[in-house]
């Protein structure tokens, strides 16, 4: 990893934020000269169970932390803005009061300086990646029935309008109601493209009328947890809310389209989808295009990786859309203007 830090850039490129600079350690240290952060870690006493670290800070900064406490409870400390953890109590909350299924109890939500933190119980049982290796193929399945189960449970809280604080772990606006809405919100910048705007909009019309339906939005393994090969907790709801009615299936199969036939998510996908819902596939093919158009304006640090990302991303929409869809607009990065890595060609400040 020093390597990594005190390897010079090459002498064609300059970091855009740091040009002074020739290595990530000096850019990186430059950058944390110019900010200030008056609670670099959450002041939360106990056994760190999980933390992730600022990008930016080589280790001196935390973004995220999950503390066991000394009387028994989960706390969840998140740097604020980078989460919203007041929705996460909300929901655990009515899943609680309106359901049976089971979610931590909360006992407190609270912000200091810098950090939002929820105070939770320690559900018992191990997560299903831990289990996972000592559970025959028959008992994954058994697994995946019980989420089912459990999601059909919350699927009963439905909604008019769409209802989350955050998509993809970002903040998510108020007033979308139905698929349309989301679909349009996630492809902003692209709206004056009549091509992809036409090819949503019709896939997305099928969907009209249909109540939205509480979905959790995470249904990774290290989120279910496992007593005796039952399931009996589900844990993280930071990305739960009210969706329309594929887009717990959708959250799936993004992962799960690649992964062999026994993993976890096919496994899940293929029973979230099993019913009669031939016109979730459209909405797969809108999905397809927002994840080329995600991997089209993919940040990376180097000129050359954004490039191939803006290649590769483009020509998977052209793929979908056909070759009427014209030339790629333009990408802005919002990381450009803060990451202390940021690379851009010496000589004419290409990105």
């Amino acid at each position: 990893m020093d390597s990594f830090f005190d390897t010079p850039i090459p002498e064609d490129q300059v970091f855009s934020n740091a040009p002074k600079c020739r290595t990530r350690r000096e850019a990186t240290r430059h950058y944390l000269d110019h900010v200030h952060y008056t609670e670099p870690q959450p002041d939360v006493p106990g056994e760190i169970l999980h933390h992730i670290v600022h990008p930016f800070s080589m280790g001196s900064i935390t973004d995220r932390q999950i503390t066991l406490q000394d009387n028994g409870t989960i706390c969840k400390s998140t740097r604020i803005g980078r989460s919203n953890l007041g929705a996460e109590k909300h929901h655990l909350e009515l899943v609680a009061m309106k359901t049976s299924v089971p979610v931590p109890r909360v006992h407190q939500y609270y912000v200091s300086e810098e950090f939002e933190h929820l105070v939770m119980d320690n559900m018992p049982g191990t997560t299903l990646q831990q289990a996972w290796p000592t559970l025959s193929h028959l008992e994954r399945k058994s697994i995946a029935d019980q989420v089912v189960s459990l999601v059909q449970r919350l699927r009963e809280l439905r909604s008019t309008h769409i209802n989350a604080a955050l998509l993809f772990r970002r903040p998510l606006r108020d007033g979308l109601r139905d698929a349309t809405d989301l679909s349009m919100e996630r492809i902003n910048p692209y709206l004056s493209d009549e091509h992809i705007a036409a090819y949503i909009n019709k896939r997305s019309a099928i969907m009209e009328g249909q109540l939205n339906v509480f979905t959790h939005g995470d249904l990774d393994w290290g989120n279910i947890l496992i007593a005796d090969k039952q399931v009996c907790g589900l844990i993280d709801l930071e990305s739960s809310g009210f969706f329309p009615p594929y887009w717990e299936w959708i959250m799936v199969k993004r992962l799960s389209h690649s992964l062999p036939k026994d993993s976890w998510f096919r496994l899940l996908e293929e029973r979230l989808g099993a019913e009669d819902h031939s016109n979730w596939q459209g909405m797969w093919e809108v999905e397809q295009l927002i994840m080329a158009l995600d991997e089209f304006s993919r940040w990376d640090l180097t000129p050359a990786g954004r490039e191939m990302n803006r290649h590769r991303g483009w020509t998977e929409v052209v793929r979908i859309l056909g070759p009427g869809v014209g030339d790629p607009p333009v990408v802005l990065y919002e990381m450009a203007a803060e990451h202390p890595w940021w690379l851009v060609s010496a000589a004419d400040g290409e990105v």
